[in-house]
């Protein structure tokens, strides 16, 4: 259970962006797990990103069904929505813990590459990444004029990852940008619902200690 809450909070056609300008609407992904060195699809899901530019909630398809992490980047304050039977837990992260943790020195190396391609109408600029779990390094697009303020994965790369891999546990995931709308989002999907219990990580954790 640790695994995967840890899993989820590292765990978001658009040519009229423009200059990382404030937008709201709905990042929709793949996410896939591949056999080493082959096209067999071991596992997928898909992953949304819904934001007004202050807020971002993400939806992860699961086992136990889609989870949901809301991350409030002015109040720096973030909440993971976990059903477990019948209750309910809102699970608040400490990101300022978060933040200093992102001052150690990174595990992976990126070099800027020349080439780019267009990922659901949204121009990207190539990347290579080299994880020090992942000698053979992978290359990944990443938009230039879209803010990469809305995922939390390579931050030092200034734009938002679109077509990228992440090393886990479980083998290398690659996510990939499958359509992107810019439109209203309900603000009530930002909100925590009033039937969720809010408490903190070790507490979640020591409810299944005891």
């Amino acid at each position: 259970m640790r695994l995967l809450i840890v899993c989820l909070i590292a765990l978001s056609c658009a040519p009229c962006v423009v200059g990382q300008q404030p937008l709201s609407g709905i990042f929709e992904y793949k996410a896939t797990i591949s056999l080493p060195d082959t096209n067999v699809i071991l596992k997928e899901w898909n992953v949304r990103v819904f934001t007004n530019d202050t807020i971002v909630r993400v939806e992860t398809e699961t086992q136990l069904g889609i989870q949901v992490y809301i991350r409030h980047m002015t109040l720096n304050k973030a909440y993971l929505l976990i059903d477990y039977g019948t209750d309910k837990y809102a699970i608040q992260t400490n990101l300022e813990n978060q933040v200093k943790n992102d001052t150690l020195k990174p595990e992976y190396t990126i070099k800027r590459k020349f080439g780019s391609k267009k990922i659901a109408g949204i121009k990207c600029r190539k990347y290579f990444i080299q994880d020090k779990n992942q000698p053979d390094g992978f290359e990944c697009y990443f938009a230039k004029k879209i803010s990469n303020k809305y995922l939390e994965v390579y931050k030092d790369i200034p734009g938002l990852g679109l077509d990228y891999y992440l090393p886990s546990t479980d083998g290398l995931i690659h996510y990939e940008l499958k359509h992107f709308t810019t439109t209203p989002v309900d603000p009530n999907l930002f909100g925590v619902p009033s039937d969720y219990k809010r408490i903190t990580f070790d507490e979640f954790v020591n409810l299944f200690a005891e």
